[in-house]
């Protein structure tokens, strides 16, 4: 009979560790500890807290377990992960050191010395590890591997080279070591080199998702980014959790125009790794494209806050502070990116332009001149010094500088569209259309581009040309106000367009931009007294030496102050003797360049403003887009521009009887018409302006001249089709025409061949140069001015009074052709309005073929003129304080009425 085999039962550590196969992880804990004197269970209960990630226990464990038994290197190697995990490298580096000191020949030992110490940043004790374990191993294809890492890490990329490709030939199918040579290639950007060897490697280990991520990168280096993207997937694909996959997708995506995959790509990054630099400040420039800058701000500010010596997260901050008109915190910002990286060229440009408009023009030009110095051959540097030297003013310095920016880069298109502006402002037009087509063909899509071009044809009195333009520029971008202002701007000069389809441009500007800003559309407390004292705000760019200014500051100066308190809000960056006394005249200066049309209208508000005036309208620097926050309970809209905003959150526009009778208009205009008692405005002589002559300059020269110192770009055909039958009517007279550009050879010809069509000889026409020096002295040379339509002269008409001479308008049927109605209405100089074409003709040339009663109106002129409301600026000033107060007590009526905006 066969005896039965005895039966053994398993022991405490077997028990033990099938607990801890099957996950029963407490009981298995319980029965380790019980063993806690035995080596192997305090290793067993050292890689079980290791599970738990209680890593500290775990190195507690295992430091008792190496103690009872010294010389067993698998508790040792045990240690690696929990030392790591606690970032405690110098121990785990020392274990190691007393693990060799016992086995001076264990190869692994050597190794796992050697990456501890290359981890810690002690490269060169890390390449002796590395070496010890070739000595005892020559065939080591994983230490020839590392031993190429580290040398890579210390600089030394051709010995690393030699490293990997020893590692290879030993281990041909190593991916690890294709991967890691790939790098090395492409941190040399030998692309074609590091993309064979990525691609080896992810052929040789398909899973390794490092080698998908580092194709990634060298086919983005190559510009090949949908493959990029491609490869980054693949990485995701293998590793959802890999971070770096995430942030160069977001970039890649970027540069292909899909910025909202982009953004997805760098907010997966973030969720894995909330405190990654790079993925913060690429989110961040993101948003900003999307003009989300208060968002991307706070992206940028954690980037610089877990890395602070993050240059470019510095100047991006800079940017979007800079976009949020935060302008001081944004200097600060662009000067730390340059005290981190002085090679860094960005913030030097972002520290001009920012000086720049906080009106800092010399500090802006020496930032300029410092980043020239520093790379002599940048045409953006060159660029910035020219938008420095425009800004001052200093044209030929400016355009000089653009010039020199293109020779480096032709292909630059805003040199090309910067150095067309200050053509333009040269009145060259024909160098400015031609730079401004040039930037176009490098940039079809180069919307501002458009809008200059539309400018520069205006001002060659081409406005059909000049309408295409701005159109074009508002197809590129709808959101672009300043081509919306030019082009309704411009289409006041315009003959050939109807009220009913110039209205209808001013309601698109309105439904274009004020439906956004409903929502940030200020309330105001009924008006409870309508008799206090009241807050008036001028909102203006054209504080300075300009038509407006000429208008406003006699105003400001007669202000009854107890009446009103005067708020001037300037948003220009010149100052001058006007913008001086200005400044003296009123009660509150608030210089607001810097400040959004957000900014402006909170300002505004706080300063609890009752009526704010506009003194812009649609002309450049304006800011109606703050006045359609409606930061004031009335807004009214006056001199600055001839027609209606569009505007629903403006309430009234200020004009008179003869210029708009009532029921002429009120249905081309969304705000309210409120008539002054006489003339819409009135003017004040300019000190410096010259005596008038005591007779008519025919009398002189043997023949009428007649004249028109107008914007060139309010003659229209009609106008000029108008003139040439005076000259024809009037034998020998001549037509003196004072038009900026005029010294170009294309504008003159232009000028000689729009009457030359209509057989006028260009020997009858004097056409001069514009030059301020002239201003007054031109009208001594003149027997008769005539005014252009549709589009009246406003400035230049009363100054035409003023120097004696008479001048002849066509009535019209809106405000900007019966501008000459009212002067000359109020003037006492009916005789010279004509009802029609016919009239205009017969007005002119009779009184040119009347040399006495010439003489007999122009005698005395500037008298009369002075004694009329044309120049009663005290008696206009109570007119107009007047209709504050009933524009105020309007308020007050219907606001307790409950009628709140």
């Amino acid at each position: 009979m066969k005896k039965p085999a005895s039966y053994a039962p398993p022991s405490p550590l077997d028990i033990a560790m099938q607990h801890h196969r099957a996950g029963r992880l407490d009981q298995a804990e319980a029965l380790y500890r019980k063993l806690d004197g035995r080596a192997d269970a305090l290793h067993l209960l050292g890689l079980l807290h290791q599970q738990r990630g209680r890593h500290q226990e775990a190195i507690d464990a295992l430091g008792r377990a190496i103690d009872k038994a010294p010389a067993n290197p698998a508790y040792y190697f045990a240690l690696d992960a929990s030392c790591r995990a606690l970032h405690m490298l110098p121990e785990l580096q020392a274990s190691y050191e007393r693990l060799l000191k016992l086995a001076p020949e264990n190869a692994e030992a050597h190794l796992q010395l050697g990456h501890a110490l290359r981890d810690g940043g002690q490269l060169p004790n890390a390449l002796g590890s590395y070496l010890a374990v070739l000595a005892l191993q020559p065939d080591h294809a994983e230490a020839y591997s590392n031993l190429g890492d580290t040398l890579k890490l210390m600089g030394n990329l051709d010995e690393a080279q030699v490293c990997y490709a020893r590692a290879l030939e030993l281990q041909p199918g190593f991916a690890e070591v294709h991967n890691n040579l790939g790098e090395l290639y492409q941190q040399q950007e030998q692309w074609t080199l590091s993309a064979d060897h990525f691609e080896a490697a992810v052929g040789q280990r398909p899973e390794l998702a490092a080698a998908h991520y580092n194709l990634g990168v060298t086919r983005q280096a190559q510009g090949a980014l949908d493959d990029a993207v491609a490869c980054y997937r693949r990485a995701l694909a293998i590793d959802p959790r890999f971070v770096l996959p995430y942030n160069n997708m977001g970039i890649a995506l970027k540069e292909l125009g899909r910025l909202d995959e982009a953004l997805a790509a760098y907010q997966a990054a973030l969720a894995l790794a909330p405190d990654f630099a790079e993925a913060l400040n690429n989110l961040g420039g993101a948003l900003l494209e999307q003009k989300q800058v208060e968002t991307a701000i706070q992206h940028f500010q954690h980037a610089v806050t877990v890395r602070p010596d993050y240059a470019e997260a510095y100047c991006n901050l800079g940017i979007a502070y800079k976009a949020s008109y935060r302008l001081e915190e944004a200097l600060i910002c662009f000067e730390n990116a340059v005290h981190l990286k002085p090679g860094y060229a960005d913030p030097y440009a972002m520290l001009a332009l920012t000086n720049a408009d906080l009106q800092r023009h010399v500090q802006a030009l020496a930032w300029c001149e410092k980043t020239l110095a520093m790379w002599p051959d940048s045409a953006a540097a060159h660029f910035n010094l020219g938008v420095a030297f425009a800004n001052m003013n200093r044209l030929n310095e400016a355009i000089a500088s653009f010039e020199e920016a293109i020779s480096r880069k032709p292909e630059f298109a805003d040199a090309w569209n910067n150095l067309g502006v200050a053509y333009k402002e040269q009145g060259r037009y024909d160098e400015a259309v031609a730079c401004f087509e040039q930037a176009i063909a490098l940039r079809p899509g180069f919307a501002e581009a458009f809008n200059n071009l539309g400018s520069a044809l205006k001002d060659q009195g081409k406005p059909d040309a000049s309408r295409q333009m701005y159109e074009q520029a508002i197809a590129l971008a709808p959101d672009y106000a300043a081509a919306h202002n030019n082009l309704l701007l411009s289409m006041q000069y315009a003959a050939g367009i109807t009220q009913e389809q110039l209205f209808a441009l001013h309601l698109r500007f309105a439904a274009q931009f004020e439906p956004a800003l409903a929502a940030q559309r200020f309330r105001h407390a009924p008006g409870l007294d309508p008799g206090r004292r009241l807050k008036i705000g001028y909102v203006s760019p054209d504080f300075r030496r300009h038509a407006v200014a000429f208008f406003i500051e006699p105003i400001l100066a007669q202000h009854d102050k107890a009446q009103v308190e005067v708020y001037c809000y300037y948003s220009h960056v010149i100052e001058d003797e006007f913008t001086a006394r200005i400044r003296a005249d009123s009660d509150h200066w608030i210089a607001c360049r810097g400040m959004s049309d957000q900014q402006l209208a909170e300002r505004i508000h706080a300063d609890g403003i009752d009526i704010l005036v506009d003194l812009a309208g649609h002309t450049a620097g304006n800011r109606l887009l703050a006045f359609a926050r409606k930061p004031a309970p009335v807004q009214l809209t006056y001199i600055g521009y001839p027609s209606t905003t569009g505007l629903s959150s403006m309430d009234y526009r200020l004009t008179d009887a003869f210029a708009e009778p009532p029921g002429l208009s009120e249905h081309f205009n969304v705000e309210t018409l409120w008539r002054l008692p006489e003339v819409f405005c009135c003017y004040a002589a300019h000190p410096n302006s010259p005596a008038v002559i005591d007779h008519p300059p025919h009398e002189d020269n043997g023949y009428i001249t007649f004249g028109c110192f107008n914007n060139y770009a309010k003659v229209s055909d009609p106008t000029i089709v108008l003139w040439a039958a005076i000259l024809r009517e009037v034998p020998d007279s001549r037509l003196m025409l004072e038009i900026l550009g005029l010294d170009n050879p294309g504008m003159r010809d232009g000028v000689e061949a729009r009457f030359a069509r209509l057989g006028i000889d260009p020997a009858r026409l004097i056409l001069i140069a514009n030059d301020r020096k002239n201003q007054f002295v031109l009208y001594n040379r003149i027997d008769i001015a005539l005014d252009p339509f549709p589009c009246n002269g406003g400035t230049t008409s009363f100054d035409t009074l003023w120097m004696g001479v008479p001048f002849v308008t066509l009535a019209g049927s809106n405000f900007i052709s019966r501008l000459g109605v009212t002067i000359l209405h109020n003037g006492g100089l009916d005789e010279l309005i004509a009802a029609d074409g016919e009239a205009y003709i017969r007005i002119a040339a009779g009184l040119a073929l009347d040399p006495a009663r010439l003489r007999q109106l122009r005698t005395g002129l500037r008298e009369r003129t002075r004694a009329s409301p044309l120049m009663d600026m005290a008696r206009f000033t109570r007119h107009l304080e007047q209709a504050y107060r009933g524009m105020w007590e309007q308020w007050c009526k219907t606001s307790n009425q409950g009628a709140l905006p």
